[in-house]
């Protein structure tokens, strides 16, 4: 067994042996304005974030993740009119190279990383983070980025909160206490929502996730030329020719490297793909799974609530019907 010190020198020598590589993957993009993806938290907005980052961009993970400790204020609301300076600074140091504990490449969380200690002025800029779902407005209105929005069906999403023990309730909460969020987009839906706030269950779930979905669809209707809808489903049904299609969009290079990661993101072993955070997966498979695993009352509870906020997404009822049928 390694001692201590002998492990942290292999992973020092690791990295600075990685870093001139790397140096030059992220020297590869054309400078082009920031990528925000984001959506519901468990949509698949890491892997989505992993396919575009192969490509040589600076990718920072979660920045507005009160966990990450650079922002206190989960699913804040800011809508694109009315400057928030507190926004603005996080993330003018963001766009400049700084915060680099939150960028998500090789070796960087270590502290004796290159890319923690060298300067490196990032040519490109990927911001990967649910938490900032409802800012994506502002930040596409004032921060010049391209927002990329990931729907995945709510049965899929709510399972997997009810599978980590996610306090959906309590988040409902927080969005309810936004007198502005609801003036603009939830209004209608202030019982429904008062009556999940108690809750940590597949109801809460839904109504979280509705309530965010409403939100950005209409944002999203606001800001049509910055921010697009991206179905889960649809890109793990051709994953590779997607995201190919994703890169011409974005302006992004896309070569046999950047080929090589996205056979490896997408055609993961079974052990790796059941992980809860991992971003290596069978696509082909992964997108269904709740048909295997969610049914009778629950996914009843899930498709009542959903339709109930009348969210114009996974609307046909073949795409509630699980593996043994309606």
């Amino acid at each position: 067994m390694l001692s201590p010190l002998k492990l942290t020198a292999g992973q020092a020598w690791a990295a600075w042996r990685r870093y001139p590589a790397l140096r030059r993957d992220l020297a590869l993009p054309r400078p082009g304005p920031p990528i925000l993806v984001t959506g519901m938290y468990r949509t698949g907005t890491t892997w989505v974030g992993a396919m575009l980052a192969a490509a040589g961009l600076w990718p920072l993970h979660e920045p507005f993740n009160p966990n990450r400790g650079l922002w206190s204020d989960e699913l804040a609301y800011a809508p694109g009119e009315d400057p928030r300076p507190e926004i603005d600074g996080l993330v003018a140091a963001l766009l400049r190279g700084g915060h680099r504990e939150v960028v998500r490449l090789p070796h960087a969380d270590r502290w004796f990383s290159p890319l923690r200690l060298l300067p490196q002025a990032p040519r490109r800029v990927l911001l990967k983070d649910p938490s900032a779902a409802l800012l994506s407005e502002y930040l596409v209105r004032r921060h010049g980025m391209r927002a990329l929005v990931v729907h995945r069906h709510p049965a899929a999403v709510v399972a997997s909160f009810v599978g980590l023990g996610w306090p959906t309730g309590g988040l409902v909460r927080k969005l309810l206490s936004s007198r502005r969020l609801m003036d603009d987009w939830l209004g209608p839906a202030a019982a429904s929502m008062e009556a999940a706030c108690g809750r940590h269950d597949w109801v809460s779930g839904t109504v979280l996730y509705a309530c965010v979905a409403t939100a950005l669809l209409g944002l999203e209707r606001r800001n049509p030329a910055a921010m697009t809808s991206l179905s889960f489903e649809a890109l793990c049904g051709d994953p590779i020719g997607r995201f190919r299609e994703l890169h011409v969009r974005l302006d992004l290079p896309y070569h046999a490297g950047v080929t090589r990661a996205h056979e490896r993101l997408t055609e993961a072993d079974e052990a790796r793909d059941d992980h809860p955070h991992g971003v290596r997966r069978r696509s082909a498979g992964v997108a269904d799974r709740w048909r295997d695993e969610v049914a009778g009352p629950d996914l009843a509870s899930v498709r009542e609530t959903w339709e109930r906020f009348d969210v114009p997404l996974y609307r046909d009822p073949a795409e509630w019907r699980t593996r043994e049928g309606p």
